[in-house]
């Protein structure tokens, strides 16, 4: 018996170091970039009013010219609080972050790890013809319409294929380019919430209800539910701020009492702001 479990042992070895040396590996990003995409032709900010009817109404609509959009990776799907898409936002003529007006989602189904692609800092341009725009919950989107378990239509991401012939890989990443807009309790109105969102915020001061929970948390049943929690900055308290996934990896952390610097991507769901952390260390304890 020992040698059997000996020899098994071995062979698991031999098999991680065969992992590890392919690991290794460096695949080239321009498998799955279109680099014959040229320079872009439409702001972020162009495009959403272009197609603002479409957003607001949660509907979608094919683009037929020959636009490029082009952004910086601000959030993606790392810790698995985002899913199946990456976020984008303008960069302004300098090479800076606009951190004053909301990006757009492009969603792209079919590939895990999509982080491993679009890291935070990435460039990317987007060739929009025969891809679709519209809004989900009001948020804009980049992606494809898609039927719903209720057997409606809605905007959903491109499949994976679509994403090598539509997605342009520009540069390295450069994570230091990207800034986050400071925001206050009173920033959050419903006449801020269509230029807020989708955008990368930070927030100073910032206290998590509920202290002791997990992020995230499972009910009676065993039935497992995403979660909301209040936010208090400097004291103000926005009810059912934060969001996060079960699928989160850190859906059963427990919530530290006290005060924190909080960033997060603010999204929308129809008039209400979702802050979604992109991965636990976007909390920063004090």
């Amino acid at each position: 018996m020992k040698k059997v479990i000996f020899t098994i042992f071995a062979g698991m070895l031999t098999l991680a170091s065969c992992m590890n040396d392919w690991d290794t590996e460096q695949i080239s990003s321009s498998l799955y970039s279109n680099d014959t995409i040229g320079e872009p032709t439409v702001t972020i900010a162009e495009l959403r009013k272009n197609f603002n009817s479409e957003i607001s109404n949660s509907s979608y609509k094919l683009v037929t010219t020959d636009d490029v959009v082009e952004g910086v990776v601000v959030a993606n799907d790392i810790s698995g609080n985002i899913y199946q898409y990456i976020y984008i936002q303008q960069l302004n003529e300098d090479g800076t972050l606009n951190t004053d007006e909301g990006g757009i989602a492009v969603g792209i189904k079919g590939m895990g790890a999509l982080y491993t692609l679009y890291p935070v800092g990435q460039k990317i341009r987007v060739a929009l013809k025969d891809l679709y725009v519209g809004g989900y919950g009001q948020s804009p989107r980049i992606g494809m319409p898609y039927i719903n378990t209720n057997g409606a239509m809605r905007m959903g991401p491109m499949p994976l294929a679509m994403m090598k012939e539509h997605i342009r890989i520009v540069g390295e990443a450069d994570p230091s380019i990207v800034k986050a807009h400071e925001i206050q309790a009173a920033d959050l109105t419903d006449d801020n919430i269509t230029q807020l969102t989708p955008m990368l915020v930070v927030m100073n001061n910032a206290e998590i209800s509920d202290a002791g929970w997990p992020y995230a948390h499972w009910e009676v049943g065993g039935d497992v539910f995403s979660e909301y929690h209040d936010i208090s900055i400097d004291g103000t308290k926005v009810k059912q701020l934060l969001y996060t996934s079960t699928s989160s990896h850190f859906a059963g952390d427990t919530i530290q009492a006290g005060k924190k610097t909080i960033y997060g991507l603010l999204n929308r769901y129809s008039s209400s702001y979702q802050l979604s952390l992109r991965s636990i260390d976007d909390i920063i304890e004090k």
